[in-house]
Protein backbone atom coordinates (compact mmCIF):
# COMPACT_ATOMS: atom_id res chain seq x y z
CA UNK A 1 0.00 0.00 0.00
CA UNK A 2 1.33 3.45 -0.95
CA UNK A 3 1.60 5.58 2.16
CA UNK A 4 2.19 9.22 2.97
CA UNK A 5 4.71 10.21 5.64
CA UNK A 6 2.39 12.49 7.58
CA UNK A 7 4.99 14.53 9.48
CA UNK A 8 7.15 15.55 6.51
CA UNK A 9 4.09 16.10 4.33
CA UNK A 10 2.47 18.42 6.85
CA UNK A 11 5.74 20.34 7.24
CA UNK A 12 6.21 20.93 3.51
CA UNK A 13 2.54 21.69 2.88
CA UNK A 14 2.59 24.34 5.59
CA UNK A 15 5.53 26.04 3.87
CA UNK A 16 3.31 26.79 0.87
CA UNK A 17 0.65 28.51 2.98
CA UNK A 18 2.69 31.73 2.76
CA UNK A 19 1.61 33.52 -0.47
CA UNK A 20 5.09 35.06 -0.76
CA UNK A 21 6.52 31.59 -1.46
CA UNK A 22 4.93 31.57 -4.90
CA UNK A 23 6.65 34.77 -6.00
CA UNK A 24 10.16 33.82 -4.89
CA UNK A 25 12.75 32.69 -7.44
CA UNK A 26 12.92 28.92 -7.55
CA UNK A 27 14.08 26.04 -9.73
CA UNK A 28 12.31 26.05 -13.06
CA UNK A 29 12.70 24.34 -16.39
CA UNK A 30 14.41 26.47 -19.01
CA UNK A 31 12.92 27.48 -22.35
CA UNK A 32 15.36 25.13 -24.06
CA UNK A 33 14.20 22.26 -21.86
CA UNK A 34 10.58 23.03 -22.64
CA UNK A 35 11.34 23.16 -26.33
CA UNK A 36 12.89 19.68 -26.04
CA UNK A 37 9.83 18.49 -24.14
CA UNK A 38 7.56 19.85 -26.85
CA UNK A 39 9.49 17.95 -29.49
CA UNK A 40 9.11 14.76 -27.46
CA UNK A 41 5.39 15.43 -27.00
CA UNK A 42 4.99 15.92 -30.75
CA UNK A 43 6.62 12.54 -31.38
CA UNK A 44 4.38 10.84 -28.84
CA UNK A 45 1.16 12.44 -30.03
CA UNK A 46 1.94 11.54 -33.63
CA UNK A 47 3.38 8.06 -33.13
CA UNK A 48 1.37 6.86 -30.14
CA UNK A 49 -1.78 8.98 -29.74
CA UNK A 50 -3.57 6.23 -27.82
CA UNK A 51 -0.80 6.03 -25.22
CA UNK A 52 -0.88 9.80 -24.76
CA UNK A 53 -4.66 9.84 -24.47
CA UNK A 54 -4.57 7.01 -21.92
CA UNK A 55 -2.04 8.97 -19.93
CA UNK A 56 -4.25 12.06 -20.04
CA UNK A 57 -7.24 9.99 -18.90
CA UNK A 58 -5.21 8.60 -16.01
CA UNK A 59 -4.05 12.02 -14.86
CA UNK A 60 -7.59 13.36 -15.14
CA UNK A 61 -8.45 11.03 -12.26
CA UNK A 62 -5.75 12.69 -10.17
CA UNK A 63 -7.57 16.00 -10.44
CA UNK A 64 -10.62 14.45 -8.78
CA UNK A 65 -8.68 13.66 -5.60
CA UNK A 66 -10.16 15.69 -2.71
CA UNK A 67 -6.78 16.85 -1.41
CA UNK A 68 -3.03 16.41 -1.49
CA UNK A 69 -3.01 13.47 0.93
CA UNK A 70 -5.35 11.62 -1.40
CA UNK A 71 -3.63 12.71 -4.61
CA UNK A 72 -0.03 11.76 -3.77
CA UNK A 73 -0.58 7.98 -3.38
CA UNK A 74 -2.45 8.00 -6.71
CA UNK A 75 0.37 9.92 -8.36
CA UNK A 76 2.96 7.41 -7.14
CA UNK A 77 0.83 4.38 -8.01
CA UNK A 78 0.38 5.74 -11.53
CA UNK A 79 4.11 6.30 -11.95
CA UNK A 80 5.02 2.81 -10.76
CA UNK A 81 2.45 1.32 -13.13
CA UNK A 82 3.79 3.39 -16.01
CA UNK A 83 7.40 2.38 -15.35
CA UNK A 84 6.63 -1.24 -14.45
CA UNK A 85 8.21 -1.03 -11.00
CA UNK A 86 7.14 -2.11 -7.53
CA UNK A 87 8.91 0.54 -5.45
CA UNK A 88 9.03 4.31 -5.64
CA UNK A 89 8.73 7.59 -3.79
CA UNK A 90 7.67 11.21 -4.08
CA UNK A 91 9.59 14.16 -2.67
CA UNK A 92 8.23 17.68 -2.43
CA UNK A 93 10.41 20.76 -2.64
CA UNK A 94 10.68 22.60 0.67
CA UNK A 95 10.70 26.23 -0.52
CA UNK A 96 12.29 27.48 2.67
CA UNK A 97 15.31 25.19 2.61
CA UNK A 98 15.39 24.51 -1.15
CA UNK A 99 15.59 20.80 -0.40
CA UNK A 100 13.63 17.70 -1.37
CA UNK A 101 11.59 16.14 1.43
CA UNK A 102 10.40 12.54 1.12
CA UNK A 103 6.61 12.55 1.67
CA UNK A 104 5.16 9.45 -0.05
CA UNK A 105 6.64 6.00 -0.61
CA UNK A 106 6.00 2.38 -1.39
CA UNK A 107 8.26 -0.62 -0.79
CA UNK A 108 11.03 0.90 1.35
CA UNK A 109 12.21 0.20 4.87
CA UNK A 110 13.22 2.60 7.66
CA UNK A 111 16.90 2.76 6.65
CA UNK A 112 16.11 4.01 3.14
CA UNK A 113 13.48 6.46 4.39
CA UNK A 114 15.83 7.91 7.01
CA UNK A 115 18.75 8.15 4.58
CA UNK A 116 16.77 10.03 1.92
CA UNK A 117 14.43 11.92 4.24
CA UNK A 118 15.91 15.24 3.09
CA UNK A 119 18.04 15.70 -0.04
CA UNK A 120 19.80 19.03 -0.53
CA UNK A 121 22.67 18.19 -2.89
CA UNK A 122 23.23 16.50 -6.26
CA UNK A 123 24.95 13.35 -4.96
CA UNK A 124 21.86 11.21 -5.52
CA UNK A 125 19.71 10.48 -8.56
CA UNK A 126 16.87 12.68 -7.33
CA UNK A 127 19.30 15.41 -6.32
CA UNK A 128 20.95 15.29 -9.74
CA UNK A 129 17.53 15.61 -11.40
CA UNK A 130 16.61 18.51 -9.12
CA UNK A 131 19.84 20.40 -9.75
CA UNK A 132 19.08 20.52 -13.48
CA UNK A 133 15.29 20.38 -13.15
CA UNK A 134 15.40 17.56 -15.67
CA UNK A 135 14.83 13.82 -15.70
CA UNK A 136 17.79 11.75 -14.51
CA UNK A 137 18.37 8.03 -15.06
CA UNK A 138 21.05 5.78 -13.57
CA UNK A 139 21.13 2.31 -15.10
CA UNK A 140 23.26 0.86 -12.30
CA UNK A 141 23.90 2.70 -9.05
CA UNK A 142 26.94 0.49 -8.41
CA UNK A 143 28.73 1.79 -11.49
CA UNK A 144 28.47 5.51 -10.71
CA UNK A 145 31.14 6.71 -8.24
CA UNK A 146 28.96 9.69 -7.28
CA UNK A 147 26.58 7.35 -5.47
CA UNK A 148 29.16 5.60 -3.33
CA UNK A 149 27.72 7.10 -0.09
CA UNK A 150 24.36 5.52 -0.89
CA UNK A 151 25.43 2.06 -2.03
CA UNK A 152 24.83 0.31 1.28
CA UNK A 153 21.34 1.77 1.51
CA UNK A 154 20.57 0.84 -2.09
CA UNK A 155 21.90 -2.68 -1.54
CA UNK A 156 19.75 -3.17 1.55
CA UNK A 157 16.72 -1.87 -0.32
CA UNK A 158 17.44 -4.10 -3.31
CA UNK A 159 17.81 -1.14 -5.71
CA UNK A 160 20.08 -1.27 -8.76
CA UNK A 161 18.53 1.26 -11.18
CA UNK A 162 16.70 4.54 -10.60
CA UNK A 163 14.89 7.17 -12.63
CA UNK A 164 13.85 10.52 -11.15
CA UNK A 165 11.45 12.88 -12.91
CA UNK A 166 10.68 16.45 -11.80
CA UNK A 167 7.10 17.33 -10.93
CA UNK A 168 6.55 20.75 -12.50
CA UNK A 169 3.60 23.11 -12.64
CA UNK A 170 2.27 25.04 -15.63
CA UNK A 171 4.93 27.72 -15.24
CA UNK A 172 7.73 25.15 -15.27
CA UNK A 173 8.26 25.57 -11.52
CA UNK A 174 9.61 22.42 -9.85
CA UNK A 175 7.25 21.23 -7.13
CA UNK A 176 9.08 18.04 -6.30
CA UNK A 177 10.42 14.76 -7.65
CA UNK A 178 8.97 11.34 -8.41
CA UNK A 179 11.34 8.38 -8.52
CA UNK A 180 10.91 4.74 -9.42
CA UNK A 181 13.40 1.97 -8.73
CA UNK A 182 14.34 -1.39 -10.23
CA UNK A 183 15.97 -4.39 -8.51
CA UNK A 184 18.17 -5.07 -11.55
CA UNK A 185 20.44 -2.90 -13.73
CA UNK A 186 18.96 -1.38 -16.87
CA UNK A 187 17.69 1.79 -18.46
CA UNK A 188 13.93 2.07 -19.08
CA UNK A 189 12.82 2.31 -22.72
CA UNK A 190 12.91 5.85 -24.10
CA UNK A 191 9.17 5.70 -24.80
CA UNK A 192 8.46 5.06 -21.12
CA UNK A 193 10.80 7.85 -20.05
CA UNK A 194 9.10 10.32 -22.37
CA UNK A 195 5.70 9.31 -21.05
CA UNK A 196 7.05 9.65 -17.52
CA UNK A 197 8.28 13.17 -18.24
CA UNK A 198 4.83 14.07 -19.51
CA UNK A 199 3.26 12.44 -16.46
CA UNK A 200 5.51 14.58 -14.26
CA UNK A 201 4.08 17.72 -15.84
CA UNK A 202 0.45 16.68 -15.43
CA UNK A 203 0.99 15.41 -11.87
CA UNK A 204 2.99 18.52 -10.99
CA UNK A 205 0.06 20.72 -11.99
CA UNK A 206 -2.25 18.71 -9.73
CA UNK A 207 0.16 18.95 -6.80
CA UNK A 208 0.62 22.68 -7.28
CA UNK A 209 -3.14 23.19 -7.23
CA UNK A 210 -3.50 21.22 -3.99
CA UNK A 211 -0.65 23.20 -2.43
CA UNK A 212 -2.58 26.39 -3.16
CA UNK A 213 -0.81 27.75 -6.22
CA UNK A 214 -2.35 31.13 -7.08
CA UNK A 215 -3.88 31.66 -10.49
CA UNK A 216 -1.68 33.32 -13.10
CA UNK A 217 -3.70 36.51 -12.79
CA UNK A 218 -2.67 36.76 -9.13
CA UNK A 219 1.06 36.51 -9.76
CA UNK A 220 3.56 38.32 -11.95
CA UNK A 221 5.07 36.18 -14.73
CA UNK A 222 8.71 35.25 -14.56
CA UNK A 223 10.70 38.22 -15.86
CA UNK A 224 12.75 36.21 -18.36
CA UNK A 225 9.77 34.67 -20.12
CA UNK A 226 6.69 36.93 -20.04
CA UNK A 227 4.93 35.44 -23.04
CA UNK A 228 6.44 32.01 -23.43
CA UNK A 229 4.75 30.09 -20.62
CA UNK A 230 1.11 30.52 -21.69
CA UNK A 231 2.03 30.16 -25.36
CA UNK A 232 3.98 26.96 -24.84
CA UNK A 233 1.24 25.56 -22.60
CA UNK A 234 -1.33 26.22 -25.31
CA UNK A 235 1.02 24.65 -27.84
CA UNK A 236 1.09 21.41 -25.85
CA UNK A 237 -2.71 21.37 -25.76
CA UNK A 238 -2.92 21.91 -29.49
CA UNK A 239 -0.44 19.13 -30.17
CA UNK A 240 -2.42 16.70 -28.05
CA UNK A 241 -5.59 17.83 -29.82
CA UNK A 242 -4.25 16.53 -33.11
CA UNK A 243 -4.66 12.94 -31.93
CA UNK A 244 -3.43 11.28 -35.13
CA UNK A 245 -0.53 9.04 -36.06
CA UNK A 246 1.33 10.08 -39.18
CA UNK A 247 3.06 6.71 -39.14
CA UNK A 248 -0.20 5.18 -40.40
CA UNK A 249 -1.34 8.20 -42.41
CA UNK A 250 -0.58 6.73 -45.83
CA UNK A 251 -2.96 3.85 -45.21
CA UNK A 252 -5.66 6.14 -43.87
CA UNK A 253 -5.99 8.64 -46.69
CA UNK A 254 -7.76 6.14 -48.97
CA UNK A 255 -10.80 6.59 -46.75
CA UNK A 256 -12.68 9.88 -47.09
CA UNK A 257 -13.44 10.31 -43.39
CA UNK A 258 -9.89 9.38 -42.41
CA UNK A 259 -8.51 11.88 -44.91
CA UNK A 260 -10.66 14.60 -43.38
CA UNK A 261 -9.46 13.68 -39.89
CA UNK A 262 -5.87 13.72 -41.10
CA UNK A 263 -6.26 17.18 -42.64
CA UNK A 264 -7.82 18.45 -39.41
CA UNK A 265 -4.92 17.01 -37.43
CA UNK A 266 -2.37 18.61 -39.72
CA UNK A 267 -4.12 21.97 -39.37
CA UNK A 268 -3.90 21.76 -35.59
CA UNK A 269 -0.25 20.80 -35.71
CA UNK A 270 0.46 23.65 -38.10
CA UNK A 271 -1.24 26.01 -35.65
CA UNK A 272 0.95 24.57 -32.89
CA UNK A 273 4.07 25.26 -34.94
CA UNK A 274 2.92 28.83 -35.49
CA UNK A 275 2.39 29.21 -31.75
CA UNK A 276 5.94 28.02 -31.09
CA UNK A 277 7.13 30.52 -33.69
CA UNK A 278 5.36 33.38 -31.93
CA UNK A 279 6.77 32.27 -28.58
CA UNK A 280 10.32 32.25 -29.87
CA UNK A 281 9.91 35.68 -31.46
CA UNK A 282 8.51 37.01 -28.23
CA UNK A 283 11.45 35.64 -26.29
CA UNK A 284 14.36 37.08 -28.18
CA UNK A 285 12.91 39.29 -30.92
CA UNK A 286 14.56 37.18 -33.60
CA UNK A 287 12.36 35.60 -36.23
CA UNK A 288 12.23 31.83 -36.12
CA UNK A 289 11.96 29.74 -39.30
CA UNK A 290 8.57 29.81 -40.97
CA UNK A 291 6.15 27.02 -39.97
CA UNK A 292 6.21 23.81 -41.95
CA UNK A 293 3.34 24.46 -44.33
CA UNK A 294 4.67 21.52 -46.36
CA UNK A 295 2.69 19.29 -44.00
CA UNK A 296 -0.53 20.43 -45.62
CA UNK A 297 0.98 19.98 -49.07
CA UNK A 298 1.95 16.42 -48.18
CA UNK A 299 -1.60 15.57 -47.12
CA UNK A 300 -3.25 17.20 -50.12
CA UNK A 301 -0.93 15.81 -52.79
Amino acid sequence: MVINLSGPLEHVSASYDDPAVWSRPTRTTTIAQRADQLAAYVDLSLDEPQAVQSLRDATAELRDAPGLTAALPKVLAGAMSLMGTEVGNIQLLDPGRDSLVLVTQFGFGPEFLDHFAVVDDDRSVCGRAASHCAQAVVADVRDDPAFTPHRKVFRTAGVRAVQSTPLVDKAGRMMGMISTHLPHPGRPPERDLRLMALYGQFAGEVIARHLGAPSRSDTAPAPAEPAAVPLLTETVRQIFGAGLSFASARSLVVNGDAARRLRDGVAKLDDAVRTIHRAMVGLDGVGAPEPADALRDWVNR
